[in-house]
């Protein structure tokens, strides 16, 4: 997926406008939840969704959605990893 046809998903779907999220080589975040769904896409690197029963691994181009109270943690590749996230 492009950044254009992320960023047209966003606003069909009723997210509000992405920001840029930038992890740390190699960043392993705790286990946690959120009151908002997101939508995130890869713009640059790897980042890692760990949920309670499986890790999911993303690389630039590709995307995922996280619905509000799904306990996850993120994690990044040894680059690192960029994100644009909206939230709903």
């Amino acid at each position: 997926m492009t950044e254009d046809e992320f960023r047209s998903e966003l606003v069909e779907r009723g997210y509000r406008e992405p920001r840029s999220t930038v992890f740390a080589p190699n960043a392993d975040g705790e286990l946690h939840s959120h009151d908002f769904s997101a939508m995130v896409m890869v713009t640059d690197g790897e980042f890692r969704l760990v949920l309670e029963d499986e890790t999911r691994v993303f690389g630039a181009g590709d995307w995922c959605e996280v619905a509000a109270g799904t306990v996850h943690a993120e994690q990044a590749g040894p680059a690192g990893a960029t994100l644009l996230a909206g939230t709903k």
